[in-house]
């Protein structure tokens, strides 16, 4: 299972999926979510020791009356062209769940926000997906927030220049400040099989559209890796001749037609992606057994 929560929706149009309402995107789910933890809050008659009865929470007709609360979980995730992928897809109208979010919070400030995807993941059985994948923009906001909450695992891809070393520097540190004010959020809430304080059972970064041969790209590199040390992934993904016809093509690096190319360029392209692929399959591997370890 994929989940597109970039409002670009490249992940969602490269899967086939043009013509999708913001309803049955995370937009959708963050809001169901809201609905049916108002509800569940309302639902308390009295106070713990006091006896006291609780205000109930009101919620606009514009959220409660929008029908999302009544949705079953896997009415968000849509098939794709490959049989074994599903997608929870993104639009460009998702794109004002930041604004709608701040708003929702406002409604109902005892609303664990961050927790609406990991709820509702724990709602799909658990063998329903051996992984899901999120896609998120790099930006700290309200979706990223609930893609971080219910990640095990972070995979961080970053470009090799100065500017992308800088922005992914500066995201890393914002994240870990967002995730020290969500530990003390304080509250009471159902947060299913994701805890405060987060903890994750790996994080990696992993450089693309890396050129071996250019002087830049080596110093870039190494300054990733003073900086995450051995977090930094063995095998960067090398930016070559075939990384660019694949985008005219449409196709992808296993997809696309090595007569197209030269064969060399072909095995080179097909290398650094199954180097890069293989180092990424042993880390969740990794991640799997501590899981299970855990559980």
């Amino acid at each position: 299972l994929t989940i597109d929560f970039d409002p670009q929706a490249t992940l969602s149009h490269s899967m086939g999926l043009a013509d999708v309402s913001e309803e049955h995107t995370v937009w959708g789910i963050m809001a169901r979510d809201l609905i049916r933890e108002t509800e569940r809050m309302n639902a308390r008659t009295a106070g713990a020791e006091s006896g006291r009865q609780i205000a109930a929470r009101r919620l606009p007709p514009s959220v409660s009356d929008t029908g999302l609360g009544e949705l079953r979980a896997t009415d968000f995730i849509k098939p794709t062209c490959w049989p074994t992928i599903d997608i929870v897809p993104s639009c460009a109208n998702a794109a004002f769940v930041e604004f709608a979010s701040a708003q929702y919070r406002h409604l109902n400030p005892e609303w664990s926000f961050f927790a609406a995807v990991s709820r509702w993941l724990d709602t799909l059985p658990d063998d329903a997906y051996d992984m899901v994948i999120f896609d998120c923009p790099p930006a700290i906001g309200y979706q990223s927030m609930n893609a971080v909450f219910a990640a095990d695992v972070l995979y961080v891809p970053s470009g090799p220049g100065y500017w992308e070393y800088d922005s992914t520097t500066s995201f890393i540190g914002q994240l870990a400040e967002a995730l020290s004010d969500l530990s003390d959020f304080g509250a009471e809430f159902p947060a299913g099989k994701s805890k405060l304080p987060k903890e994750f059972l790996d994080v990696r970064f992993l450089l693309t559209r890396y050129e071996p041969g250019n002087e830049l790209h080596r110093a870039m590199r190494d300054a990733f890796g003073k900086v995450f040390g051995d977090r930094m992934t063995e095998h960067p993904i090398e930016h070559t001749r075939a990384v660019e016809q694949s985008g005219r093509f449409l196709s992808s690096i296993y997809e696309i037609d090595y007569r197209d190319m030269t064969r060399e360029t072909w095995r080179r392209a097909r290398a650094t992606f199954d180097q890069a692929y293989g180092e990424f399959k042993t880390h969740i591997l990794a991640a799997w057994a501590k899981m299970e370890g855990e559980a």
